[in-house]
């Protein structure tokens, strides 16, 4: 910020320590000969949408916001996770969110590490508690089925908070622990509905289809509500979906 004499003290300060003579004025020349772009001249005019765009995404790519870091970003998630089950009885632990999807983990720049203002959310799949959807569910014995209403079965009795938060430390980020339960099936997922005109490329559309019946990615609820049905009913999670998706994005999607 032109603050040159500070930076010239500095600079004499630290030489002094290593009983190093060095000539603090030229080093401070060279220090702020650094090529500054030009200043934007005041004339009504301001850069256009394509400039601006070009300009965000040059930054986001000398902030490392690449597809490559966003796929080893993805890589350390899934090594974490495997860690967790390994450490606590292979329970059924999912990380899951920013931090496993590759791209939004920190908005600074894309380096492995969590944002100050980030966590990591960790889902919990509780065993032996299992839900079923009325009309869709094809299970054997399933008394007790619920109803499907704008991506929430209805059953009253739960908190609705689905997360229990963790603050970090200077050994680790903050957590977001959150508690879910299996439903039987997915209900249908409109962009994979058949004979579905898609802008999704077809593999991406085929590992999506994948997702469903997976094992790895069971269908689940949380103890999440819409706006005034809290306590009344559960918000069936598309996240292992969500975390397909974008971890198929190129680096221009990404960012």
């Amino acid at each position: 910020n032109g603050h040159h004499q500070v930076v010239s003290s500095l600079i004499k300060a630290q030489a002094d320590v290593k009983g190093v003579h060095i000539d603090c004025q030229e080093v401070a020349k060279s220090t702020f000969a650094v090529e500054l772009p030009p200043k934007q001249l005041d004339f009504g005019c301001s850069p256009s949408d394509s400039e601006l765009s070009h300009q965000l995404h040059s930054a986001l790519e000398q902030s490392g916001f690449t597809e490559s870091r966003a796929a080893l970003q993805s890589a350390a998630a899934d090594v974490l996770q495997q860690i967790l089950r390994s450490r606590l009885d292979d329970n059924p632990f999912f990380v899951v969110g920013s931090y496993s999807e590759g791209w939004g983990n920190n908005l600074t720049t894309l380096d492995g590490r969590t944002d100050a203002n980030s966590d990591i959310d960790v889902m919990h799949l509780i065993s032996g508690r299992e839900y079923h959807q009325k009309s869709l569910c094809e299970c054997d014995g399933a008394s007790e089925q619920h109803e499907l209403v704008n991506g929430h079965i209805q059953c009253s009795g739960f908190a609705s908070n689905p997360a229990h938060a963790t603050p970090g430390c200077p050994l680790r980020p903050a957590l977001d622990n959150v508690d879910a339960c299996r439903l039987c099936r997915y209900p249908p997922i409109t962009p994979l509905l058949p004979n579905r005109v898609s802008n999704i490329p077809h593999p991406v559309l085929e590992a999506l289809q994948k997702v469903l019946t997976s094992a790895s990615s069971p269908c689940h609820v949380v103890h999440a509500a819409s706006p005034d049905r809290g306590g009344e009913e559960l918000r069936v999670s598309t996240s292992f979906l969500e975390n397909r998706m974008l971890r198929s994005l190129t680096t221009l999607q990404g960012q």
